[in-house]
């Protein structure tokens, strides 16, 4: 079980959801950060980093479901090798009845692999990881960039050396779907697509072809509608 954990509520919340984080009794100490209003999900994982007692961070959203097991598997990685900073793993994906798998999405387990990754799209399941705390401030922490939070810091965490692994099995269970398809496509996506690339490439990811190739396979589908963009995740991203 974790020693502490830290609740984020980014911005004012439903009564039902009031009531739920009032309804909880965990084991150990937790600490509940109510911010004014919504920052967005890079502010408000900064917020609760920096409010972390301990250096080990694991993270997840409201709608993600933890295996059993998680914490014993990663925590045998980090004992393993004490050089690791992010640690993540796979998950199965739910659209909105957990339990009912839509797919299930492996990333690479390997440094050299997961690095090799991170040139064309996200090596981390974010809601499997869990990352040193100083290595993260110290490479910036989660900073606002709308729909590659995580990435941007888990690739400026390896570009300041950080070493990597993914677990090789399903650790979490998170919710996925249309909803989510939704929000990976037009102009403030992007945006957000160019400016992420940009990065990748300033900081010495990517070479200049690298960034052109990125550009070119993956604006292009974030005009698509969302069905046909879902079905090309489902088809070529992730197994069944």
């Amino acid at each position: 079980m974790p020693d502490e954990w830290i609740i984020v509520k980014d911005g004012p919340l439903p009564e039902s959801l009031e009531s739920v984080i009032d309804g909880i009794s965990f084991p150990n100490k937790m600490k509940v950060l109510a911010l004014p209003k919504n920052l967005t999900l890079g502010p408000a994982r900064m917020k609760g980093t920096q409010a972390a007692t301990y250096n080990w961070v694991a993270l997840m959203d409201s709608d993600d479901i933890c295996l059993p097991d998680r914490f014993e598997k990663q925590l045998a990685l980090i004992n393993s090798d004490s050089d690791l900073c992010i640690i993540g793993g796979q998950i199965i994906e739910y659209d909105d009845i957990p339990g009912k798998a839509l797919a299930t999405r492996n990333v690479a387990t390997q440094h050299d692999r997961i690095f090799q990754c991170a040139k064309k799209r996200n090596p981390f399941n974010a809601m499997t990881v869990m990352f040193k705390r100083d290595k993260a401030l110290d490479a910036g922490g989660f900073r606002y960039h709308p729909g590659f939070e995580d990435y941007d810091l888990w690739t400026r965490m390896m570009v300041k050396g950080a070493k990597c692994a993914n677990h090789v099995d399903v650790l979490v269970h998170a919710r996925t779907g249309s909803s989510m398809y939704t929000r990976r496509r037009g102009l403030p996506y992007i945006r957000a697509e160019w400016k992420m690339q940009c990065n990748l490439y300033k900081m010495g990811i990517n070479n200049f072809f690298e960034f052109i190739r990125n550009l070119m396979l993956r604006i292009p589908i974030r005009l698509l509608p969302a069905k046909i963009l879902g079905y090309i995740y489902e088809k070529y991203a992730r197994i069944k």
